[in-house]
């Protein structure tokens, strides 16, 4: 079965995607979950698929695995051969995760494990649309990707992709080092996804984003009864990620008393759960990041020298995105095709020589992830075809600081006084924003206490 719009029906400016499946629901399925995403062709087979692609233009290919005659890996390989710009997405059931892997190590964009969400497919649709926009703008881009779904054309971000692709087969503990913004947690993605616990969890956890007294029974669980509130017995995400990766984001904010038990964890491959005497063997592999100097901290007594050496394993740093310019505008394109492909009727399409120079003379303080807030939000606010300088954020123009982060150098009293009470929350947000979300490095340039600073936050309704 083989669906086509008629010729003179089709909107030659929409994206195309090719959707194979021997399972007709199936079909039905995917025309209705991507139809707003782009112009849904289908085929009920890898043999009729290759017929479709020697005529037809498609930007991306989302196939089942498991069909008679030509499978989803016969139709990988006529995608590579018939049309090398499209991206190709495969589907997959869980017990043939292998399998899918093998199809990324020969050129799949990503996969996607039956049974899975509408929104999962979206989401994968739309980043394999982009990359394949991307791809079309320019063919000299192809091969710009140093890790799955993380492209660069610098030389420190490929050697970076290079040294994931050697640490992720093997089980070695891996320390991300770098900046707010710049990637830590698709880099420890990546280190998952090509390694030899792929077909297990990956769970992840923001040690600074919950508070100490709670970061405990998130993490190794409690019995019943241990604490108010514990009324039934509940593993923690070392239990969950049992057999795969947990990921522990922003690591420099643990407290001692975690920090040791995290060690123990390391050493011995148990944990015991909160109120519990016995002790539960876990076999997870542990990845972990955090934007502070971690060596400085446990000069200065305020991380656990012995932790520290059990992470250092294999350690990995992520450059900022002002030391790799050449990446910013591979990047703004990336960020703006992305915004294409989850709204086809978008405008606009590129930028201007005047807004990329601008683009790439910038710091981005905040990394990759500023540089695609910045991107989107220009993105929206243009009427124009393509986005000019006048269109970026006053702080990307240059046009100097708003009047909060011009009185960040003061503390809370000072601030107020230049600038009255209508400034807290910009002062408090660009304190935070400077000190990459550490409220304590943000309470000590304001000179007030950590809890203090706090509920001035909860005040002002600021969020970290």
């Amino acid at each position: 079965m083989t669906t086509l719009e008629p010729k003179a029906e089709r909107q030659a400016d929409r994206p195309r995607v090719l959707v194979v499946d021997d399972h007709p629901n199936m079909l039905k399925l995917m025309q209705k979950v991507l139809k707003a995403q782009a112009e849904v062709l289908t085929a009920s087979g890898g043999r009729e698929a290759i017929e479709i692609l020697k005529t037809e233009h498609v930007n991306v290919v989302l196939s089942d695995l498991k069909m008679p005659e030509v499978d989803g890996i016969e139709v990988l390989r006529a995608v590579k051969e018939l049309r090398p710009n499209a991206e190709f997405v495969l589907m997959t059931a869980h017990g043939t995760v292998a399998t899918a892997l093998t199809a990324m190590r020969l050129g799949a964009y990503d996969y996607l494990t039956k049974p899975f969400e509408p929104e999962q497919a979206r989401d994968v649709v739309a980043a394999a649309l982009a990359r394949a926009q991307w791809k079309s703008a320019d063919p000299g881009r192809v091969g710009q990707e140093v890790l799955p779904g993380m492209i660069a054309a610098s030389a420190s971000m490929r050697e970076l992709g290079a040294m994931v692709r050697r640490v992720a087969p093997t089980d070695a503990t891996v320390l991300i080092l770098g900046e707010t913004g710049t990637g830590k947690e698709r880099i420890a993605r990546a280190v998952h996804s090509l390694g030899r616990r792929a077909e297990e969890r990956f769970v992840a956890v923001n040690c600074a984003a919950i508070p100490g007294e709670l970061l405990e029974s998130e993490l190794f669980g409690y019995v019943k009864g241990s604490f108010t509130g514990a009324a039934r017995d509940r593993a923690g995400l070392f239990e969950e990620a049992d057999r795969g990766t947990l990921f522990l984001d922003e690591l420099g904010d643990l407290r001692l008393s975690l920090q040791a038990k995290l060690t123990r964890v390391l050493e011995e491959h148990a944990i015991r759960r909160v109120g519990e005497a016995k002790e539960r063997n876990v076999d997870v592999r542990i990845v972990a990041a955090t934007h502070r100097e971690l060596r400085q901290m446990v000069d200065k007594g305020s991380f656990r020298e012995d932790l520290w050496y059990r992470l250092n394993v294999a350690t990995i740093h992520v450059p900022p995105l002002r030391d790799r310019r050449e990446d910013i505008e591979l990047l703004a394109h990336h960020f703006l095709g992305k915004r294409a492909a989850v709204d086809p009727q978008a405008t606009p399409r590129g930028f201007t020589e005047d807004a990329l120079a601008t683009l790439t003379a910038y710091d981005w303080p905040g990394n990759v992830r500023q540089l695609g807030a910045a991107v989107e939000r220009a993105s929206i606010l243009s009427l124009d075809e393509e986005i000019t300088r006048g269109d970026l954020p006053p702080e990307v123009l240059g046009e100097g600081a708003s009047p909060a982060e011009d009185l960040t150098e003061n503390n809370w009293q000072d601030a107020m006084e230049a600038a009255k009470e209508l400034a807290a929350p910009r002062y408090l947000k660009a304190l935070l924003r400077k000190h990459g979300g550490n409220v304590s490095a943000a309470a000590r340039v304001a000179g007030v206490e950590r809890e203090s600073f706090y509920r001035l936050m909860r005040r002002y309704g600021v969020e970290r």
